[in-house]
């Protein structure tokens, strides 16, 4: 699996006319990827009594890195590039070679979810990195998995993860709605994952997008 985290602004003040040139023009031409399985926007919400870094985000997954380098490839790159210039600014992205944990339940395109990206390292990777991914791939996604409500779950390792700029891991978790983020996070399976985030996880940054599905 390759995931393809964007985030960004629009050019122009103009919500309404933005908005609409981007689910009628810029989501249907990324809908066309060839390999892609599957593709959510949102717009992004505080986080932690914070205001989000952009207005909107963007996560494409395909099967591989080899299967998103030819979707870069196809016919569909130069208007979506040219719709991109036009109407999007402060672009941001973040590519991981990942994995699917618990396979998608949101069905079609339209269908609401509401998604927490997090971007991370460990606390421990400077002494023992190969422990650390032990612990998390053991400990960490085995309670994040049992999670009530979630609907879809992909981890990866970020490309360039471990240099001093880039995070060394993320994670996407999809739900029904916020509600549901919540009350899984109450659950005894969300506080125990509460717990073990608080002493395995440094330098993360958590993005929330009130989101749909596109295909």
């Amino acid at each position: 699996m390759y995931l393809n985290l964007v985030t960004f602004d629009f050019q122009s003040t103009g919500l309404e006319a933005e908005e609409r040139n981007y689910q009628d023009h810029h989501v249907v031409l990324a809908r066309r990827f060839p390999g892609l399985r599957f593709y959510y926007t949102g717009r992004l919400v505080r986080t932690a009594g914070k205001d989000p870094e952009h207005y909107r985000a963007a996560i494409l997954g395909y099967d591989s890195a080899d299967a998103a380098a030819a979707a870069m490839s196809s016919a569909v790159v130069a208007p979506l590039v040219a719709d991109t210039q036009a109407h999007l600014r402060n672009v941001a992205s973040k590519s991981a070679i990942g994995e699917t944990i618990v396979a998608s339940a949101i069905r079609g395109a339209g269908a609401r979810c509401f998604i927490m990206a997090a971007q991370f390292d460990f606390t421990d990777a400077a002494r023992d990195l190969e422990a650390a991914e032990k612990h998390y791939r053991t400990v960490h996604v085995e309670l994040a998995r049992k999670l009530p409500g979630l609907r879809h779950y992909l981890i990866g390792k970020i490309a360039g993860g471990g240099s001093p700029s880039v995070r060394h891991r993320m994670a996407v978790l999809v739900f029904d709605s916020i509600d549901a983020l919540r009350a899984a996070y109450k659950s005894p399976e969300g506080q125990a994952l509460s717990r073990d985030e608080q002493a395995t996880i440094r330098n993360a940054r958590v993005l929330r997008i009130d989101a749909r599905s596109e295909i």
